[in-house]
């Protein structure tokens, strides 16, 4: 029997790797994607709002362009998305955004580089769009009429930018888009089944700072208040960090696209025939161009890493909820038990493990430092631990992803 699919909000800021994301939701028949909140990170709220219209030109044109790819986007079928705007600063501290990576446009800054991309100029007033809901309503408002929509935990927060990390908290004083939400109406907000994040670097390098990854970074208290929120049992979040994220990546070749390469592919009778790239292929290489060389210019191996995407393939993989066929599948997560640091000199954002009474310890010690086990009860590890977010861990591999990824987004 063929299962529906799970309705998901992706609460996001659109950058370069999370357009890949939203496109590889759209594509994908497991989910139902009914509202997109938009917040700040990689680029400001507002401008990030006008790069998810951009995505969706760009959707539109490839449909214009070969009509058979309508079949690859199924979110583009049936209702249409509510897409609202809301946070556009932390919670508290500096406002930090991600333009030194994704450009100041956040998109690499085709803006200036391709202007066609842009979507079209909408006339004073006009708010109608083809395949988005454009909501007046602030993105906190958007996430309560859905929720108060459908059947209690049937909805997933796919989180893919730094102010959503204040979900859970029952504070006047909170800008971002889920926690606003949950101060005016948390009866509402316990509604959501759970929110899949991405963010955070427990055992690894940060990627904003040596000790931070750049969601944590950017909003460092608002971190430290989504744990304590997870703490009391508000909602469950999984989390796809640094760890896990950063191993999954795609070779540029397969990414990026030239005029001549797919005049090559025609000629050769591997392309359609037209000599000319598709207008999907040609808005994602031309924004992906300019992080090659970055990562080039790091000393980074020539492939982009699938941080946004990783969050949105477990929310596809784990749509129907069954943790014993996702394991069968390769999927796994523990819970880990960490703070976040949020005014530290040097390690603003950091996730600071607390690896004591648990196996993790183990790990640490030699075994001459061991002399009688582990010194904390293990009834009471066990209560902190069942109270801690669930780390991914383990995935199919990221070749799974990376033919999942191409095949349902481009049709490779």
């Amino acid at each position: 029997m063929t299962m529906a699919p799970r309705k998901i909000i992706l609460d996001t800021d659109p950058g370069v790797d999370d357009v890949l994301a939203v496109l590889l939701a759209l594509a994908s028949p497991e989910l139902d994607t009914i509202a997109i909140t938009i917040t700040f990170g990689n680029t400001h709220a507002p401008v990030a709002y006008n790069n998810l219209l951009k995505i969706y030109a760009s959707l539109t044109r490839e449909v214009m362009h070969d009509a058979a790819s309508l079949a690859r986007f199924p979110g583009l079928g049936g209702g249409k998305t509510v897409l609202a705007l809301g946070a556009d600063g932390p919670v508290d501290g500096e406002k930090a955004v991600a333009a030194y990576f994704h450009g100041t446009d956040g998109l690499s800054n085709i803006s200036e580089t391709h202007p066609h991309f842009d979507p079209p100029q909408q006339l004073e007033g006009e708010h109608v769009h083809e395949h988005l809901d454009l909501s007046r309503k602030h993105a906190s408002e958007v996430i309560l009429d859905q929720l108060r929509e459908h059947e209690p935990g049937s909805v997933t927060i796919v989180a893919l930018g730094p102010s959503h990390l204040t979900h859970p908290l029952l504070c006047a004083l909170l800008v971002s888009n889920l926690a606003l939400a949950l101060a005016a109406d948390p009866e509402t907000f316990s509604r959501v089944g759970q929110v899949v994040w991405m963010g955070g670097a427990l055992d690894v390098p940060g990627n904003t700072s040596p000790t931070a990854e750049f969601n944590c970074f950017a909003d460092p208290y608002a971190a430290h208040q989504v744990l304590e929120g997870v703490k009391k049992g508000l909602f469950r979040m999984v989390m796809a960090p640094l760890d896990i994220t950063t191993p999954h990546t795609i070779h540029f070749d397969q990414l990026i696209h030239t005029v001549e390469e797919a005049d090559a592919a025609s000629t050769h009778g591997k392309g359609k025939g037209t000599g000319r790239l598709t207008p999907l292929r040609e808005f994602t290489s031309a924004m992906l161009v300019r992080v090659r060389g970055l990562m080039q210019s790091f000393g980074l191996p020539d492939e982009m890493e699938m941080h946004d995407p990783v969050a949105v393939w477990y929310a596809i993989e784990n749509a129907q909820q069954d943790e014993a066929a996702a394991a069968e599948r390769g999927w796994k997560t523990v819970p880990r038990v960490f703070a976040v640091e949020r005014t530290g000199e040097l390690t603003r954002g950091m996730c600071v493990v607390d690896r004591r009474g648990t196996n993790e310890e183990d790990a640490l010690r030699t075994k001459s430092a061991i002399s009688s086990g582990k010194n904390e009860d293990h009834s009471t590890t066990a209560k902190v631990r069942a109270g801690a977010p669930e780390v991914i861990v383990g995935t199919p591999g990221k070749k799974v992803l990376e033919t999942l990824l191409l095949g349902r987004v481009f049709g490779a």
